[in-house]
């Protein structure tokens, strides 16, 4: 029974991967800052967190605009300093690994607009059943509130 579940809890994760939740997303194609300074608001620095309850997603930004630490909705907590994640799975021989590529943040003050990319090189789940892998590209767009509480991001 206990296998039962953790194999539909991969299957409810590959179909969020594959496509059901991938359809209210676009790709973005961030340009480089051309030398502008990439400076955030004060009100800004700090953790930024998703009200849905269908996919976790938290991002801690630092004053220079960098996520420092996030909350993934595969990997979990990672300290983007460490590069990923590695866990040892309940079972023998299974485990959960999580490389991350480059995760940014960037703002633009004249529209309030915050862009966050967020890159999984790559990922390997090996499980009982059998092992899940591939790589992930999450991108995150929308305005900051006036009072920059709020970030309303597709």
């Amino acid at each position: 029974m206990k296998r039962l579940l953790v194999l539909a809890g991969c299957a409810i994760v590959l179909l969020a991967l594959a496509g059901c939740g991938r359809q209210n997303r676009r790709t973005l194609n961030l340009p480089p800052s051309a030398g502008q300074k990439n400076e955030f608001p004060e009100v800004m620095v700090g953790v930024w967190e998703s009200q849905t309850t269908d996919y976790k997603w938290a991002f801690k930004l630092e004053r220079d605009g960098s996520i420092s630490k996030m909350f993934h909705v595969l990997a979990k907590e990672v300290d983007l300093n460490e590069g990923g994640v590695f866990w040892e799975g309940p079972d023998p021989g299974t485990y959960a690994v999580f490389v991350m590529g480059p995760c940014e943040a960037e703002y633009n003050k004249r529209t309030r607009e915050l862009k966050v990319k967020i890159i999984l090189d790559y990922f390997q789940m090996v499980l009982p059943q059998g092992q899940v892998e591939g790589t992930s590209n999450e991108y995150f767009q929308g305005p900051v509130s006036a009072d920059g509480k709020t970030w309303k991001a597709d």
